[in-house]
């Protein structure tokens, strides 16, 4: 499942890293929810087949790249108001700040070091249910392991001055915010904030693990 889960992630950062680098800004805002997963999940998985060999030869390079095309289109302030919870509301500025940035480099690394576990799998697309103009929508896709019944990931996009933003993915109905929500609340409890922050901090600061 967290197998599952963590390819759920790359997969839809690396269709955000073709938008970002294979068409001009306004015609990525154009683009619909799920248009933009349909179209460009594809050639994502192209550019992991064609540079496997360089992306495992240095992680560095995994790094870079996933940074550049993560932190853009990922909502990592609602993110990590909704992670942390109630934590959020009593956290200063600077914990807040230290925080989003401990987070997304931890959510980076994760990304990246999960490109290499991607194996062909088939991807299926369902229809979208809600309602674009709303401004928050779900997209819903099936994943398929040899020798296991489908995994339903869903993406959770919000709009943002015009630019759609993914804020959740969830893996069979299992959220990962909530997921991460639950792990830190019970280690800020124990720990305190501080604490959770500089272990995240440490984490990110060392070459590959």
């Amino acid at each position: 499942m967290l197998r599952v889960a963590t390819i759920a992630i790359v997969l839809l950062a690396g269709l955000l890293f073709v938008t970002s680098t294979d068409a001009p800004t306004s015609s990525a805002e154009a683009v619909g929810p799920q248009q933009l997963v349909e179209q460009t999940t594809e050639k994502v998985l192209d550019i992991l087949s064609n540079r496997r060999a360089e992306l495992e030869k240095d992680h560095n390079l995994i790094y870079a790249l996933t940074n550049e095309i993560v932190v853009p289109h990922f909502d990592f302030i609602s993110i990590s108001k909704w992670v942390l919870g109630k934590n959020w509301r009593t956290a200063s500025k600077e914990q807040k700040l230290r925080f989003i940035k401990a987070f997304r480099q931890l959510m980076v690394k994760t990304y990246a070091i999960a490109v290499l576990e991607y194996d062909n799998n088939k991807i299926k697309y369902l229809p979208l249910r809600d309602d674009v103009s709303k401004g928050d929508v779900t997209v819903r896709t099936e994943f398929y392991e040899a020798g296991k019944p489908p995994a339903s990931i869903n993406y959770r996009l919000h709009q943002r001055r015009g630019v759609w933003k993914v804020y959740d993915v969830s893996v069979d109905g299992v959220s990962i915010v909530a997921t991460y929500r639950t792990s830190f609340a019970t280690e800020i409890r124990q720990s305190g904030l501080d604490a959770l922050i500089e272990r995240i901090e440490k984490k990110t600061s060392k070459g590959d693990s």
